[in-house]
């Protein structure tokens, strides 16, 4: 590695492990709070969650929504609201949807209900809130014989000599099957009710074996993962969709008995269904912004700060960087969005072959991330241009309400908030975004109006 001596390179190689982006535990050293400070953030959404589960009345139950980009932090914090309602006394279960669906394809309330529940089974037991199987049979089991029962007729169950067999594939092709997925939505579309019913009855079973076990507590589950759910390029628009019909209108039906639910979603969400929050209300809808490390037009040293204290926690970031101006450089070029500082600091680490970093070595590394940013389409690019300048999502036409979403669910756009939500386009592509604009605006000002005749020759 270049001039490194052996105690430089295994610096350099323990920084690039630590900046690996993964969730974290509140407790971990590398955790900070960025909620605390109410410069940064106007409130803290761990606490807003928190206070709409603990002052629920009634029947102790709640369902909300927690929304933001990737990267921006979600996992982390639901860690941190599990461990806040732990230490109040609540039993909390943790599930990532992702290990039960397959979240580039389509999603239906059935097999979404079926995943949560067999998620919910499998968590109990492997987080020991209980000593044996919650409800005597495992939920893909009793998932198997509700199938049965309703004459509900797959290959995939028929073709195994027994029911734990069949539910070892049913809970495998679930995830891993897309076919498999949409045979069971469609022959499930005429036995929806009660699949709602048999759900919601092994989710009573569960708890009512919870509160045998701990007669004081009541149980929250924490679903992870589901803001994953985003389709490919082919497929985008009917899964986000589907999406919106799921948290949209069957709301109800993912309100879960005797339990707090708070559901992750994709930030397009919001975008494709205005006033969701309403129907899941009194939590409603809580969204994680990027980190504002802008205001006016200007750098926001709170924000520069926070994104410090971040780094600092991984590493010693003045050793790789030689000085304050180049961290905080790449603190603005992120835009404040977590998962893409962490990125560049990896590739700096990843391309460095002196300590400090030399200044080729950070721009090298800036320069890679932006270009998978790009490149952008002229229409797409026009739209972006006028965020920046407007700072609001400038949504002109409906019909562009996927391309809004994809901006967002990529980043190219960053949601921030003070008292209210603003957006802006991510610094990296932010320059050449405004070029290409430009030319892109130029280029149509100078074609001849459509069905205006051809210029004659002389």
């Amino acid at each position: 590695m270049g001039s490194m001596t052996p105690d430089e390179r295994g610096f350099v190689k323990a920084f690039f492990r630590q900046v690996t982006d993964k969730p974290l535990d509140p407790d971990d050293p590398r955790y900070v709070d960025l909620y605390s400070d109410r410069d940064l953030a106007p409130a803290d959404p761990v606490e807003l969650l928190t206070r709409s589960i603990e002052w629920t009345p009634g029947e102790s139950e709640s369902v909300q929504l927690l929304s933001g980009f990737r990267g921006t932090g979600k996992s982390t914090e639901l860690r941190r609201l599990r461990r806040r309602l732990q230490q109040n006394g609540y039993l909390v279960v943790l599930c990532d949807i992702e290990d039960y669906l397959n979240l580039s394809t389509r999603v239906d309330v059935s097999d979404f209900l079926m995943a949560v529940a067999g998620a919910f089974g499998d968590a109990l037991v492997e987080a020991k809130l209980l000593d044996k199987d919650p409800a005597q049979e495992g939920y893909w089991t009793r998932l198997v014989n509700f199938l049965t029962r309703t004459k509900v007729q797959l290959s995939e169950v028929s073709a195994e000599a027994d029911v734990k067999a069949a539910s070892v594939s049913v809970k495998a092709n679930l995830k891993s099957d897309p076919s498999f997925r949409e045979q069971l939505q469609q022959r499930m579309a005429g036995h929806l009710g009660a699949l709602v019913a048999d759900v919601r009855a092994y989710l009573e079973e569960c708890v009512i074996k919870l509160r045998e076990r701990h007669p004081k507590a009541e149980t929250v589950l924490l679903l992870d993962s589901v803001e994953h759910i985003r389709g490919t390029s082919v497929n985008a628009a009917p899964v986000q969709s589907s999406v919106e019909t799921l948290f949209a209108s069957h709301a109800d039906k993912l309100h879960l008995p005797n339990l707090h639910v708070v559901y992750t979603v994709p930030p397009y969400l919001k975008v494709r269904y205005p006033g969701l929050g309403a129907l899941y209300s009194p939590g409603g809808l809580q969204v994680l912004p990027a980190l504002k490390v802008r205001e006016g037009g200007e750098a926001f040293r709170a924000g520069l700060d926070a994104a410090e204290r971040l780094v600092r926690g991984r590493g010693d970031w003045l050793k790789l960087l030689g000085e304050r101006a180049v961290l905080d450089r790449l603190v603005l070029q992120s835009g404040g969005h977590l998962r893409d500082l962490l990125r560049i600091l990896a590739e700096i680490l990843r391309r460095a072959y002196s300590l400090p970093a030399s200044g080729r070595t950070v721009e090298s590394a800036i320069q890679q991330i932006k270009t998978e940013f790009l490149p952008l389409a002229d229409a797409d690019a026009i739209w972006l241009a006028r965020i920046a300048q407007t700072k609001r999502a400038s949504l002109e036409d409906a019909a562009r309400l996927p391309d809004l979403a994809r901006f967002l669910d990529t980043h190219l756009v960053l949601c921030y908030r003070n008292d209210s939500e603003w957006y802006d386009v991510h610094p990296l592509i932010l320059e050449e975004v405004k070029v290409q604009a430009r030319e892109a605006l130029e280029r149509r000002a100078a074609q001849p109006p459509a069905g205006a005749p051809a210029a004659v020759g002389s």
